[in-house]
């Protein structure tokens, strides 16, 4: 396994273009899909599928109206199902 340099940069904040270096704090808005199982008595989530929406340095991400954010989603309207 070969270890990455803390100097690498690895994403972009998509607010300010700000490089985000291993090591770094940030936030990441992702879309996933979840399967959620009990094994032994404990609550098992397994990520089906995981993808990157947006991503933000630390100082982005703690100015980001995150209220506001799930205010939105919430009035945006489902999509009519297919079958």
């Amino acid at each position: 396994m070969i270890l990455s340099d803390k100097n690498e940069v690895f994403s972009e904040c998509k607010r300010c273009g700000k490089p985000i270096k291993y090591g770094n704090g940030y936030v990441t808005i992702l879309k996933n899909i979840e399967q959620a199982e009990i094994e032994a008595n404990r609550d098992i989530t397994q990520v089906i599928y995981s993808e990157d929406i947006y991503t933000l340095c630390g100082r982005c991400g703690n100015l980001f109206d995150f209220e506001t954010l799930k205010k939105l989603i919430e009035s945006i309207p489902l999509l009519q199902p297919l079958c």
